[in-house]
């Protein structure tokens, strides 16, 4: 009875969506996240402690202290939605890649037009 009772609780869940807020709370955590696929599985790793693995019909998640996998049955929207997020994840991935580039670049321009900087050199 157990069983039964845990399979119907995963299959109401909605686990696209619960990946996607955790995409979407990594993200705003400014974590380093990785992911994509032209086809399936579509990965996706959150800091490297979480490991979600997007199969046409299930769904693998391991952490640093576990794994589940889930049989479910894709949509087309929830594919839709899955490569969607992938896109979200590469633009997220530039947008840190430049913000970080023009940060490490500011930071040397200030260190070398610094006035302090130049009368030390005296």
């Amino acid at each position: 009875m157990k069983n039964k009772l845990k399979r119907t609780i995963m299959e109401k869940t909605n686990w696209i969506e619960k990946i996607k807020e955790a995409v979407r709370i990594a993200m705003n955590k400014g974590l380093n996240i990785r992911g994509g696929s032209i086809d399936f599985p579509y990965s996706i790793a959150i800091e490297d402690q979480i490991c979600i693995h997007i199969f046409k019909n299930g769904i693998s998640i391991s952490t640093s202290n576990g794994y589940i996998y889930i049989d479910h049955s894709l949509t087309d929207r929830e594919e839709l939605e899955i490569k969607a997020l992938t896109l979200s994840i590469k633009e997220y991935r530039e947008d840190m890649a430049i913000s970080e580039f023009e940060e490490f670049i500011s930071d040397k321009k200030e260190e070398i037009t610094d006035i302090n900087n130049l009368d030390d050199d005296d």
